[in-house]
């Protein structure tokens, strides 16, 4: 009797960018939740809408997709790459291009050997690291990202793909062996939707080392202790086989790195 409020969300066009997995679980948590078919979706309506919040908007979208042309055409140099990452606000926030590149030289030196990496909600990200010559498989849940790398890929030869996929779904994470893999800012926003659900994603990443990052302060840039709540959070759930071998704030970012062993 639900299913066809299940294909009205999966068709409607305001949820077309989003994860088709992302689309079956909220509903059917919703479904799970709320004995009235008209209060479940509803739910699922609004927890969708919470989701897509986050997502480039047309206009942005748009914006990338001509400074990707641009710069595949024009010489692909720093100045057009910059552009290019400066749409999405995960990206955004960690430029410029010179302080991008003194974070991840930072991150590498704890790491260890780099052949490959795997960036769990990995929004425009993975442009960055193909730019920069490093093997990159990034999940998404905005197919929109998600076209975005892929077209990036193909019009310049990058060594990187996207995937969409839902991190709270089974099967979402590849069993392919990376040398680092990236969750950065996830892990709150997927405990917030599923307690425990942070550390399983951890636990299921598929790399010798894990690079973890918090936000420090609110949207609104206050200090309310987030520093402090992520570390003894992140320093209690460090997966089996993990130690931490780095931890540094960058900006209003908390990193930590685990390394097998």
């Amino acid at each position: 009797m639900n299913e066809p409020m299940l294909e009205k969300l999966l068709n409607a066009k305001k949820y077309q960018d989003v994860c088709p997995d992302t689309v079956r679980r909220v509903w059917a948590e919703c479904r799970e939740k709320y004995k009235r078919p008209k209060e479940a979706e509803r739910a699922a309506r609004e927890a969708l809408h919470g989701i897509t919040g986050a997502f480039l908007t047309p206009g942005e979208a748009k914006r990338c997709a001509d400074a990707l042309r641009d710069w595949a055409a024009q010489g692909r140099d720093d100045a057009g790459l910059e552009r290019i990452l400066a749409q999405h606000a995960s990206t955004r926030e960690r430029l410029p291009l010179s302080r991008m590149d003194a974070l991840y030289e930072k991150i590498f030196a704890i790491a260890g050997r780099l052949e490959s990496v795997l960036d769990l909600a990995c929004g425009l990200n993975p442009l960055y690291l193909g730019a920069r010559g490093i093997r990159t498989v990034g999940l998404d849940i905005s197919g929109q990202s998600v076209n975005l790398v892929n077209n990036f890929a193909a019009s310049c030869g990058a060594p990187v793909r996207a995937v969409c996929a839902d991190l709270l779904c089974e099967g979402a994470i590849p069993e392919e062996r990376f040398d680092l893999a990236l969750l950065f800012k996830v892990l709150p926003l997927l405990e917030r939707q599923r307690a425990g659900s942070a550390a399983a994603v951890m636990s299921r990443a598929n790399a010798r080392a894990l690079a973890v990052s918090f936000p420090t302060r609110t949207l609104g840039g206050r200090d309310v202790g987030m520093e402090r709540h992520y570390s003894e959070w992140m320093e209690a759930r460090v997966p089996e086989g993990f130690a931490i071998a780095g931890r540094f704030a960058d900006g209003n970012e908390l990193f930590y790195i685990l390394k097998e062993g």
